[in-house]
């Protein structure tokens, strides 16, 4: 197996792009890492910091250009044509890799894969999925900012694609799926999710109705659906929310413990922030595709490039692309 690493992308790009992939190797020995990016300045952080690592399971592939952070995909993706987003996902799509990994250009990667891979046939939009929540009691949340232009249709098969994911690629049986809505009653909601609902209700899914925002922190539903722009402002103020609370408990309990106790209580300290981290989860799962994809936050560290690795891993040994190809068909056939 090998997982092509879009090293130029986020914002701490190649450093710890490079230490990430080092970590998810020293981890787990059955897969190598493409490191796809400018090679002299990845090949200077492997001889800077990791001297003794097999070489041989960081094949590098190189790439000139990088897409940045700020760049239009579309114009970049035209005129950047040796970048390390397309040299990525053409690697994956002439099978010289299995999946692909970037903290890079969130629109690009999207972009890009839905232009090089095409989409699953029967699906219509991509969504990208991210369990939200703390550890151990996450929900998937899907779109996520992918799509903000929404069909009922759309929402099923988002529904569909992130319940293959908890059931195949995080082991839950019979996941429960849920719309997220202003309230739990049939009564309330849009347009759009009125009509979602219906098409749920007609599906051999373990559709449980509707959810608000605080029940994905209960795990009420295992997959949560919304339209992208919803699901993007509910990351975001996830994000933030743990974040701001990371800080406040470091800077209340500092203030109240003695020397002796420290200790003690930073280990606690780490431990929540463990559990509410996006680096632990790794990134998201743009769903949809014809090709596994893993998108992880622009501020990625080397912990969240590994677990985002890692991730691709579990998808590509649970042939994820085929099951929801299976599952999209059973959808039409009903």
């Amino acid at each position: 197996m090998r997982i092509a690493l879009d090293a130029m992308g986020g914002d701490n790009a190649p450093y710890e792009m490079v230490m990430g992939a080092v970590e998810a190797l020293t981890r787990e020995s059955d897969f190598e890492v493409l490191l796809v990016g400018r090679q002299s300045e990845i090949e200077a952080v492997l001889d800077a910091e990791n001297p003794d690592i097999d070489r041989e399971r960081l094949p590098i592939l190189h790439a000139e250009d990088v897409v940045g952070m700020d760049e239009s995909p579309v114009d970049a993706l035209r005129k950047k044509k040796d970048n390390s987003i397309s040299k990525a996902l053409g690697a994956v799509r002439q099978g010289a890799a299995d999946a692909f990994v970037s903290a890079g250009n969130t629109g690009a990667a999207v972009g890009g894969a839905t232009l090089f891979w095409k989409l699953i046939p029967g699906v219509k939009r991509a969504g990208i999925a991210v369990p939200l929540g703390t550890r151990g009691n996450s929900s998937i949340v899907i779109d996520v900012g992918a799509n903000i232009h929404c069909k009922p249709r759309h929402l099923l098969h988002y529904g569909m694609m992130a319940s293959i994911y908890c059931e195949h690629v995080l082991g839950q049986e019979n996941p429960k799926i849920a719309l997220l809505n202003i309230g739990s009653e049939d009564s309330k909601g849009n347009t759009l999710v009125k009509e979602t609902q219906q098409l749920f209700e007609g599906a051999p899914l373990n559709f449980i109705g509707h959810c608000e925002g605080g029940d994905i922190f209960e795990k009420k539903a295992d997959v949560v659906v919304c339209e992208g722009f919803v699901g993007n402002v509910v990351l975001k103020v996830s994000e933030g929310l743990a974040e701001t609370m990371h800080s406040q408990f470091e800077e209340i309990v500092g203030g109240h413990v003695s020397n002796d106790e420290n200790v003690g209580m930073a280990q606690h300290i780490r431990e929540f922030r463990r559990a509410t981290d996006y680096a632990e989860i790794g990134g998201g799962a743009l769903l949809g595709v014809n090709g596994i994809c893993i998108i992880a936050h622009g501020r990625s560290g080397r912990r969240a490039i590994s677990n985002a690795i890692s991730l691709a891993a579990k998808f590509v040994r649970a042939e994820a692309p085929k099951k929801i190809e299976a599952g999209v068909d059973a959808l039409r056939n009903e």
